[in-house]
């Protein structure tokens, strides 16, 4: 199988390192001075089971663009959320009448409404991975830890795309990655969205791995608001988690590895963070039924404020 990763930063590049680890054929999809590092230098990633050194096929957007789309048979996306229209017009534009499978494996829960705008929704897998932590330390460098759980489900079903579900199924396995495809992809994408605005922006805030939150006994009930903000979120458009689910999920989080999440990182990196894509879609999805966010919305405003991030235009 010949897979793309479309957005090869830590995550990215730790799935084409697997991928490539157990046979598959795999293009490499960055910018800036990692991509030239990989270009030069090959792609080196270390997690504590998996050590992976060697040359890589690395290029940007525009290169890709030159390739025969009918070489790929799915293209992994992982670039940050508000790239993802972006990412959407080139592939609508890339692909033509020849789709491969598109793979959104990125945080939040409208990439894929966004994607299925651009490409043929029949052909379009939604998915998320937890339990990793995975981030660039230099050029061409990337560290990872988890096990990095992988969920999956076609947001239209159809017999062909259960079919590729089951063979990319069997080769994250044989790549060491759990598995799961679910038959509710959008009810698995908020609960890792509940996860995400649980811990995500927090920590950023506070400068914090995952562990040091979760566990202290005052903040641990600030990352509680959070998820249940997010899950009434979830309710206005139609996907239903219970408080009992919410307190299970809490639960399963305090047995995680302590990480950086994401956000965390961007701060460090002077990156833009996903405030809008995490904290934003929670907001305004419980501004729609007349609700409040209040921890929400006093962790992104005081992200925003202190990062001079662009301020949300959720109110």
């Amino acid at each position: 199988m010949k897979i793309c990763i479309f957005g090869a930063g830590g995550v990215g590049a730790y799935y084409g390192a697997r991928l490539l680890s157990v046979g598959a054929k795999v293009t490499f999809v960055a910018r800036g001075e990692h991509l030239r590092a990989m270009q030069k230098n090959g792609l080196h990633v270390k997690h504590p089971s998996f050590e992976f050194f060697q040359n890589v096929d690395a290029c940007d957007m525009q290169e890709l663009g030159k390739k025969d789309v009918r070489e790929f048979d799915a293209v992994i996306i992982l670039v940050k959320a508000m790239y993802t229209s972006e990412v959407g017009l080139f592939l609508k534009q890339w692909c033509k009448d020849s789709y491969p499978y598109i793979i959104s494996l990125q945080n939040g829960v409208e990439n894929e409404e966004e994607l299925s705008l651009h490409v043929n929704p029949k052909k379009l897998i939604g998915g998320l991975s937890v339990k990793i932590g995975a981030h660039i330390v230099a050029p061409g460098v990337v560290e990872a830890v988890g096990e990095s759980r992988t969920i999956l489900g076609a947001w239209e079903e159809n017999e062909e795309a259960k079919e590729f579900l089951d063979s990319f199924k069997k080769l994250l396995e044989t790549a060491e990655f759990p598995v799961l495809i679910s038959e509710d992809i959008r009810l698995e994408l908020w609960k890792k969205l509940i996860i995400n605005n649980g811990v995500n922006a927090i920590c950023a805030l506070l400068e914090r791995k995952t562990g040091e939150v979760v566990h202290d006994k005052k903040l641990s009930q600030i990352v509680l608001g959070l998820m249940r903000e997010t899950a009434n979120a979830a309710r206005g458009v139609g996907v239903h988690v219970s408080t009992e689910d919410v307190e299970a999920m809490f639960d399963v989080i305090k047995g995680f590895d302590s990480i950086k999440p994401s956000m965390l990182v961007d701060r460090e990196n002077g990156r833009v963070m996903e405030l809008e894509e995490i904290c934003g879609v929670v907001i305004r999805n419980c501004q729609k039924q007349g609700l409040d966010a209040p921890y929400t919305k006093t962790i992104s405003y005081l992200l925003e404020f202190l990062t001079n991030s662009n301020p949300s235009s959720s109110g």
